[in-house]
C-alpha cells in the first residue's frame, strides 16, 4: 500500500474511532474541557467537522484567514446538543470517505494547509491524520477513556514528529555546529533518533550513538503531549543525560503544532 492510502487508512481508523467514542459519551462529558487551550470535548468534533468539510470542498486558502477560519466551525456550533454535532461529523465523515474512495490520489498534486503553507497532497493528508489522532487523544484524556496510542495514525504522527527535529534541534534550540542529539521514547511507540548539527548550522537525523551531547528519555504520550502543545512538562518519566542546557532548549521548542 502507498504512503497516501496507509494515510487515508490511518484517518478512517481514527475518525471512525472518535465517532465510536462520541457515541458512548453521556451529554455531560461533551462539556468537559480539554487540554486543547479554551476547547470543550464538544468544541473538538466541531474543529473537526470544519477540517473536513474544507478538505471536502477542496482545501482551499480561506479567505478569512487562518485564526478566524479555526474559531469559526466551533463558535457556530457552541449551541448545538453534542447528537447534532456528532452527526454533523458522521456526515461529513462520509463525504469525505466516498470522495477518497472514487477519486484517484496524486501524492505529487501541489495543495496547501489552511495556514497558505504549500506542500503535496501526499504531506496535507499526514497533516490531516495527525490532527485527528491528536484531537482523539486530547477527547480521551478528558473523558478518562485511553485508547489508539500506538494506532496506526499514531505511527504517522510520529513521523512527522521525527522529521521536525531537526530544524528544532539546529535552528529553533540553537544547537551548535558538531553537537548532537539523542532522543528516545518508550511505551506503545518506541522512538530512538539523533540529530546532529553540520558545521553549516545545518540538522540532519542519523543513526543514534553513545557519544550524543545530550539525550532525552521519556515516555511516548507524554512526548506526543509535548509535540502538540499539550500539558506540562513530564518531570517524573523524563531522563536528561549530557547538556542540561541544550536539552532544555530542545524541550522548549518540540511543539509543531499550529
Amino acid at each position: 500500500m502507498s504512503s497516501v492510502y496507509q494515510s487515508v487508512a490511518a484517518w478512517r481508523q481514527s475518525l471512525e474511532s472518535l465517532l465510536r467514542l462520541g457515541q458512548s459519551l453521556p451529554d455531560p462529558a461533551w462539556g468537559g474541557p480539554t487540554e486543547c487551550p479554551r476547547w470543550t470535548v464538544k468544541d473538538i468534533y466541531s474543529h473537526l467537522i470544519g477540517g473536513e468539510q474544507w478538505m471536502a470542498d477542496g482545501h482551499q486558502l480561506p479567505e478569512q484567514g487562518y485564526e478566524a477560519w479555526v474559531a469559526a466551525p466551533v463558535a457556530a456550533r457552541r449551541d448545538h446538543p453534542p447528537g447534532q454535532v456528532l452527526a454533523e461529523l458522521r456526515q461529513v465523515y462520509e463525504l469525505r470517505r466516498v470522495q477518497l474512495a472514487r477519486q484517484p490520489l496524486d501524492p505529487d498534486q501541489p495543495t496547501q494547509l489552511a495556514t497558505g503553507a504549500r506542500m503535496p497532497l501526499s504531506q496535507l493528508l499526514k497533516i490531516r491524520v495527525l490532527d485527528v489522532w491528536a484531537h482523539e487523544q486530547d477527547v480521551r484524556r478528558a473523558v478518562g477513556q485511553p485508547g489508539n496510542l500506538a494506532s496506526p495514525a499514531a505511527a504517522i504522527a510520529g513521523d512527522l514528529f521525527v522529521a521536525s527535529l531537526p530544524r528544532i534541534v539546529a535552528k529553533a534550540a540553537q544547537a551548535p555546529p558538531g553537537a548532537s542529539v539523542r532522543l528516545t521514547t518508550r511505551g506503545p511507540v518506541t522512538i530512538d533518533v539523533a540529530v546532529t548539527v553540520d558545521q553549516a548550522g545545518k540538522g540532519a537525523l542519523v543513526a543514534p550513538g553513545r557519544s550524543a551531547t545530550c539525550h532525552l528519555t521519556l515516555g511516548w504520550e507524554a512526548y506526543t503531549r509535548l509535540c502538540c502543545g499539550r500539558g506540562d512538562r513530564p518531570e517524573p518519566e523524563l531522563k536528561i543525560a549530557g547538556d542540561r542546557a541544550l536539552a532544555e532548549r530542545v524541550l522548549a521548542h518540540l511543539t509543531v503544532t499550529p
